[in-house]
């Protein structure tokens, strides 16, 4: 259980998941549910926060570079008492250790979705492209990805019911 406190201690929730797995869509309907109880809210898209970053790659490591810069940032708006909801593929073990290590007060929600249903809705091109051969480093096609042991999994190869998701993931926080 995360728990938000009078004294300052904020709260990460970490949702993470491949690419089209409704991670952005859960996540900005988390912040908006969040909000409607406490005003310090902030939520941090992985694509709009990889632009504020700069320029990073998108093969492994530079992805793995990036979600450390993007953890960074988000202990240090909860260390001054800001609830972050984050949204990221971020995948890999490197970031899950990071995370459980660093982040005091942390929430890991694994938006899990079957790769055949992301390959089917395939909303920015990425899948269709990268099994063409015409781009690379697609986490999940050319790059291998760790599963998380996330504190939460939410199955979203179905896209129903957001109020049971967020449910499910707000049991774990107390405000």
């Amino acid at each position: 259980m995360c728990v938000v406190d009078k004294d300052g201690r904020g709260l990460v929730i970490w949702l993470c998941g491949l690419a089209g797995s409704g991670k952005s869509t859960i996540g900005r309907a988390l912040s908006q549910k969040l909000r409607e109880k406490i005003p310090n809210v902030v939520y941090l898209d992985g694509d709009e926060l990889r632009d504020l970053l700069g320029a990073y790659g998108y093969d492994r490591e530079g992805r793995i570079e990036v979600a450390l810069k993007r953890s960074k940032f988000a202990h240090f708006l909860s260390s001054q008492g800001q609830v972050v909801v984050v949204t990221t593929i971020s995948l890999f073990d490197e970031i899950y250790q990071y995370n459980r290590e660093t982040l005091k007060n942390y929430l890991e929600v694994y938006v899990k979705c079957d790769l055949e249903e992301l390959k089917r809705r395939d909303q920015k091109g990425l899948y269709s492209k990268a099994l063409n051969g015409e781009i690379r480093d697609v986490v999940g096609i050319d790059i291998a990805y760790d599963n998380p042991n996330a504190d939460v999994v939410i199955e979203n190869s179905e896209q129903n019911n957001l109020d049971k998701k967020l449910d499910e993931i707000l049991k774990r926080v107390t405000i």
